[in-house]
C-alpha cells in the first residue's frame, strides 16, 4: 500500500529478498501455500529460481511479520492460525481500525463517505450472499480506502504491516468456523447507515460491534457458549 506524501512515484527496483517477501506473502494470502505447509529451501529455490540466502531473508521478514514459524533444528512452516485466538485478533485489528477512523473520518467529506458507503454496500452484499471470499475481499477494499485518506503514513505504514498477519490468522480461522453471516451483516448495516449520516460515534459505536471490541469477554465465533 503507497504511504500517502510518498516524495517519489518513480519505480523501484527490488533486490531479490523482496521479491522473494513478496512471492511468498502473496502466496500464503492467497491460499497457493496453505496455513501449515511446510516451506523447503530446494523447492523454493526453483520455484522463485534465486539462491538460499535472499529466499532465507525473505522468510525472517515474514517470520517477523507473523506469517511463517521455525521449528529448531526440524522446519520451516506457514503458519496454522487457532481458530479460539480468531476474536482476539480480530480486536487487535478493531483497535487500530478505530484509530484510523479518529484520524480520517471527519476530513472525508460528503464524497469521500459515499465512497466508503458504496464499499460497505459491497461488503454487505457479499455476507448476505454468504461469500467469504467476497466479502474478505470487499472489507480489504474498504480498510484501504480508509487508509488512503490516513495522512499520519506512520500509522498507515504500521497498519499494513502490524496487521496483514492478524488478518490472515482472523480468515483462516473463519473458513474453518460456521460464521454468523446475518449477525456480521447487521453490524456492517449499522456501520453504513452511521457513515451515511456523518455519525463519528456512531461509527466509532458500530465499528466496535463489527469487531467485537463490545465483548465484555473473548468468545469463538460460530461456538455456543
Amino acid at each position: 500500500m503507497p504511504v500517502p506524501g510518498s516524495p517519489s512515484s518513480a519505480p523501484v527496483r527490488l533486490l531479490a529478498r523482496d521479491r522473494a517477501y513478496e512471492a511468498l506473502k502473496n502466496a500464503i494470502l492467497t491460499r497457493t501455500i496453505l496455513p501449515g505447509e511446510r516451506l523447503d529451501d530446494d523447492r523454493l529455490q526453483a520455484w522463485l529460481g534465486m539462491s538460499k540466502t535472499p529466499i532465507r531473508q525473505a522468510l525472517h521478514a515474514l517470520t517477523v511479520e507473523g506469517f511463517v514459524e521455525t521449528v529448531a533444528q526440524s522446519h520451516t512452516r506457514v503458519v496454522e492460525p487457532r481458530a479460539e485466538d480468531a476474536v482476539a485478533n480480530l480486536q487487535t485489528i478493531g483497535v487500530v481500525v478505530l484509530g484510523i477512523l479518529d484520524f480520517v473520518f471527519e476530513e472525508l467529506g460528503e464524497a469521500g463517505r459515499l465512497d466508503v458507503v458504496g464499499d460497505l454496500d459491497r461488503l454487505i452484499e457479499a455476507l448476505d450472499r454468504t461469500d467469504i471470499d467476497g466479502s474478505i475481499a470487499a472489507s480489504a477494499a474498504y480498510y484501504a480506502r480508509l487508509m488512503t485518506h490516513c495522512r499520519n503514513s506512520v500509522l498507515v505504514e504500521f497498519s499494513a504491516r502490524a496487521l496483514a498477519a492478524r488478518a490472515y490468522y482472523v480468515t483462516t480461522a473463519y473458513r474453518a468456523l460456521d460464521v454468523q453471516w446475518e449477525e456480521a451483516a447487521a453490524a456492517y448495516r449499522r456501520l453504513r447507515d452511521a457513515v451515511e449520516a456523518g455519525d463519528a460515534q456512531g461509527v466509532a459505536d458500530a465499528t466496535k460491534v463489527v469487531f467485537r471490541i463490545d465483548l465484555p469477554g473473548l468468545q469463538t465465533p460460530g461456538k455456543a457458549s
